[in-house]
């Protein structure tokens, strides 16, 4: 192996765990925070002002800051290394000034905001969630530069810094819930995670310094490359708005079932996301540049061999997750997060959410693979289309579901996973009309994927029947390492491993 290929190696593998160690520590700072706050009023006014600054960056800043700044920044880079800072800065501005004009509306009308997002909470909630929302606005500032920043440096080969962000910040977020929460309670939360977030500013600048980079106050509007990233930037974003969007939509809806309610569909949907995410991540990233080399040659054939070892790989990966989590939301739930100020009733809140969350998992996995490959073929107004359709259907469904149904929560889960499925099916149908992949060769692999989760569901309902008396760590121990092992066993017996290592191929 090459030194370069020794260099890609340890780079990514640095990056991947990295990545993972972030999730974990994320996963425990929620794991904390609920022992400490479970499902009280506190938890809901907290728990919605922190996602409104991150919201905010979802719904006007998001994936088109990365999507869009890399390769226009690249391209200077290429040509001009003063030009690309140049341009850089300026695009760094525009961000400042568009977030701190976010905080200052926001910081003004804080109380409107709060209660327009959830007028469910009371007087009392809304009144400490618009004063905790103030707290943290500046939270949409630093995600906005320390994205930037993180372009800048991927962009001057830097990855390992980018990379180590969120750890950094939910690492900061663990010493303040570990050492100075029983002090300062849920007002220094909110300081700590704005503070927390401040960091992946500061964690980035030795790098940049030494890469060359230097901060200016530059506003050219005219900037070389800024059109083009305005116009690039609206369908990439707008196909980013399906998760935030649900949020808020359900978010309000939940503050109306009362106490807990928010928290508990808050804290399904970090289990939910942080779960999918781990797996369509490394999936996503792993096929997007042989899709772009596929697309750029026009090579239809590896563009749909390589889709297709992504999407089979995709649902090998998060069927039988899917499956397992709706079918031990609870045990899992309990596992992770009763303990301290989190109850049995708020097991049974979040664990309702986390079940029909559950169902539209592999949705959101199709979604994730699909969206990659219509980037690769420079086609940004598909997954838009795709998107608003989506949120369309929430709205219908979770409406439908509030007013005419008692599902509470566990409806308001359903109609985002309708939502996720429905776009999956439309990705599906636009992409296979462009690039045949749904051919009886995909299908025979999903299918024994499917009977392989089947079975895994049989035997780990039956272990879930012996070991009901047993704690419920120990029991969902055995269920995951039995149920998961005849899992991977049928799917060596079915042949499905030989089926992926051969689709490259594209024999159909």
């Amino acid at each position: 192996m090459s030194e370069k290929s020794k260099k890609a190696v340890k780079t990514v593998s640095i990056i991947t765990i990295a990545i993972l160690m972030a999730k974990v520590l994320g996963m425990m700072r929620d794991v904390v925070f609920a022992n400490y706050y479970g499902t009280r009023m506190e938890s809901d006014a907290y728990l919605s002002a922190s996602r409104l600054p991150l919201l905010f960056f979802d719904l006007a800043l998001g994936a088109a800051v990365l999507s869009t700044f890399i390769p226009v920044f690249n391209s200077h880079l290429q040509k001009d290394r003063k030009k690309a800072f140049d341009f850089a800065n300026t695009f760094l501005n525009i961000i400042l000034l568009f977030s701190i004009t976010f905080c200052v509306i926001g910081a003004i009308f804080a109380k409107q905001i709060t209660t327009l997002y959830a007028p469910g909470l009371g007087a009392e909630g809304i009144d400490l969630s618009a004063t905790l929302l103030i707290i943290m606005l500046p939270t949409a500032l630093f995600t906005g530069v320390a994205y930037v920043f993180v372009g800048i440096l991927q962009s001057l080969d830097e990855f390992t810094i980018p990379a180590i962000i969120s750890l950094v910040s939910n690492g900061a977020v663990l010493v303040y819930l570990f050492f100075f929460n029983n002090k300062f309670g849920i007002y220094g939360m909110a300081v700590a995670l704005t503070i927390a977030w401040s960091l992946q500013i500061i964690v980035q600048i030795p790098s940049l310094i030494k890469k060359g980079y230097r901060y200016k106050f530059r506003l050219n509007l005219k900037e070389e490359g800024l059109n083009e990233v305005f116009r690039l930037a609206l369908p990439i974003l707008v196909s980013s708005w399906v998760q935030p969007v649900c949020v808020v939509i359900n978010t309000r809806f939940a503050s109306k079932l009362g106490e807990g309610a928010i928290a508990g569909l808050e804290y399904a949907n970090k289990l939910f996301i942080i779960i999918v995410g781990v797996f369509t991540f490394a999936i996503t990233n792993y096929i997007f540049p042989a899709l772009s080399r596929a697309s750029a040659s026009e090579d239809k054939k590896a563009f749909a061999g390589t889709m297709k070892i992504a999407f089979s790989s995709m649902f090998a990966l998060i069927m039988p997750i899917s499956i397992g989590m709706m079918l031990f939301a609870k045990p899992i739930v309990q596992v992770i997060y009763e303990r301290g100020e989190f109850t049995s009733q708020s097991t049974v809140i979040t664990a309702g959410s986390l079940t029909f969350f559950a169902i539209g998992m592999i949705g959101l996995g199709i979604n994730e693979v699909l969206n990659k490959c219509f980037y690769a073929m420079q086609n940004g107004k598909t997954p838009m289309y795709a998107s608003i359709m989506g949120i369309l259907v929430n709205v219908i469904i979770a409406i439908s579901l509030f007013y005419t149904t008692d599902l509470g929560v566990k409806g308001l889960a359903l109609a985002s996973s309708v939502a996720l499925l429905t776009i999956a099916v439309f990705l599906c149908v636009k992409m296979n009309k462009v690039i045949k992949f749904m051919d009886r060769y995909l299908w025979s692999v999903i299918i024994r994927i499917i009977f392989a989760t089947a079975l895994m569901a049989i035997v780990s309902m039956t272990i879930s029947h012996f070991t009901q008396a047993m704690a419920p760590i120990i029991s969902l121990v055995l269920i995951v390492c039995i149920g998961g092992g005849v899992y991977i066993a049928a799917i060596f017996f079915t042949g499905v491993i030989n089926k992926l290592k051969g689709q490259g191929d594209d024999k159909e």
